[in-house]
């Protein structure tokens, strides 16, 4: 029985390096983008070098050379991307499984194909060059199609510690048989097919994961939905018996009027009317929901002593639905409200709302006071309670669903959430 050659280190190095870099690029990375790639190449020359030197040691130092491998990939991962311990550890398992699997296939199909060449020949690596790029390139096609949650991949206790034993069980059971010192292809075939079933195993364990994040996701956007609907219904509601009570003081007043004639009574009665007219100044924009949205928004800013302009052409807004307005509409302006409270100076209170419609497309446009810089994250939105107190993501996605987009930032102490959609063209 002819004994093969095991894969060259530096096979073994590059496709864990290919391995890891793959996984970290589904997590937001900590630093710049300079600094990011010389980390990346600086883990490529460190696993190369550290597992070419350790190429002859004897079997009993062979595994914690491995572990000190694994080690380097977990270290970049933890320091180079916005991600806990536990979810290093995750990728890490997830990246080390799969390098596995890579070289050993890529290892066996050289020792069905060239069996009496060695791994620094042109043909030995042109078929390196195309298997990793074959393999690799499907993975990194997989991740990027799929849809992932924003923010991190909620990994639990459990799901880490599945992950690394499965990953430390594939890798004892793939590697058992080189034990007995002879490498034949029945080995290779052995643990190809075990490192195979480590990354479906891993693989669908992700895919758990990732549905239940996004399942969560959605839940706490259809909330943000019911939430503003809820609250537009009760407000257009009130908003009718106060315009109706509205009505009747000002007949009391003409009655009063009528009857007694005094320049003190009617200096109180002038600063009466005035108090009543600036609650019933309905928002007139064209469609009735905006209507009722802005005017109860109006009202909550009296109450906090915040002054809103606002600036709205509602004629256009038919292709939306009720729920998507008051989801825009709402949220945008309750996350202002909350925001400018927090402001001490009241003369500082301040909020700009902006409806119209140019060049074939509707902007939204909500601005606030906002004297504290507000951080961006990896997916252009500030943290939850960073600004306000409520998720913009809903934004977003009604943005998105109409074939529009959303964008966020902050300048010169102003804070601006800007919606832009297309007209749906007229039949």
């Amino acid at each position: 029985m002819t004994t093969l050659p095991d894969i060259p280190r530096l096979y073994t190095a590059l496709a864990e390096w290919l391995a890891v870099v793959l996984y970290a690029q589904s997590r937001p990375p900590r630093f710049a983008r300079k600094i990011t790639l010389a980390a990346s190449g600086l883990l490529a020359v460190m696993l190369g070098v550290f597992l070419e030197a350790t190429g002859e040691v004897p079997i009993a130092w062979w595994v914690p050379c491995m572990g000190i491998a694994v080690g380097m990939q977990y270290l970049y991962l933890w320091i180079t991307r916005e991600e806990n311990w536990l979810e290093a550890a995750y990728d890490c398992a997830r990246s080390f499984i799969l390098a596995e699997f890579a070289a050993s296939v890529e290892w066996q199909l050289h020792c069905t194909i060239f069996p009496q060449h060695g791994g620094g020949e042109p043909m030995a690596l042109f078929l390196l060059l195309l298997v990793y790029s074959g393999l690799f390139g499907v993975m990194y096609g997989l991740e990027r199609k799929r849809p992932h949650p924003t923010g991190h991949l909620d990994v639990s206790n459990t799901a880490a510690l599945v992950a690394v034993v499965m990953a430390a069980t594939a890798f004892a059971v793939s590697n058992l048989n080189f034990l007995n010192g002879e490498v034949t292809m029945s080995v290779f075939y052995i643990r190809t097919l075990v490192d195979f079933c480590g990354v479906l195993i891993l693989t669908v364990e992700h895919e758990q994961l990732r549905e239940e994040a996004l399942h969560k996701e959605l839940t706490a956007m259809d909330s943000v939905l019911h939430r503003q609907y809820e609250q537009y219904k009760r407000s257009k509601e009130g908003i009718k018996l106060i315009n109706r009570r509205y009505h009747e003081l000002k007949v009391q007043i003409a009655d009063i009027r009528a009857e007694r004639d005094r320049a003190k009574q009617d200096a109180a009665l002038a600063r009466m009317e005035s108090g009543i007219l600036q609650y019933e100044a309905e928002n007139k924009t064209g469609n009735p929901v905006l209507d009722t949205l802005l005017t109860a928004k109006s009202m909550d800013c009296q109450e906090k002593n915040i002054r809103m302009t606002s600036v709205a052409d509602g004629r256009a807004l038919g292709f939306l639905t009720t729920r998507e307005i008051c989801t825009i509409v709402g949220t945008a302006l309750d996350n202002a409200i909350e925001s400018c409270a927090a402001e001490p100076d009241p003369e500082k209170r301040l909020i700009r709302t902006a409806v119209y419609v140019q060049n074939g497309f509707v902007m939204f446009r909500f601005e606030n006071y906002c004297a504290q810089p507000v951080e961006l994250g990896a997916d252009g939105l500030p943290a939850q309670s960073a600004h306000g107190g409520y998720d913009l993501k809903s934004l977003r996605s009604v943005a998105q669903q109409h074939g529009g987009s959303m964008t966020v930032h902050w300048e010169n102490r102003w804070f601006t959430v800007r919606l832009l959609m297309p007209l749906p063209k007229e039949k």
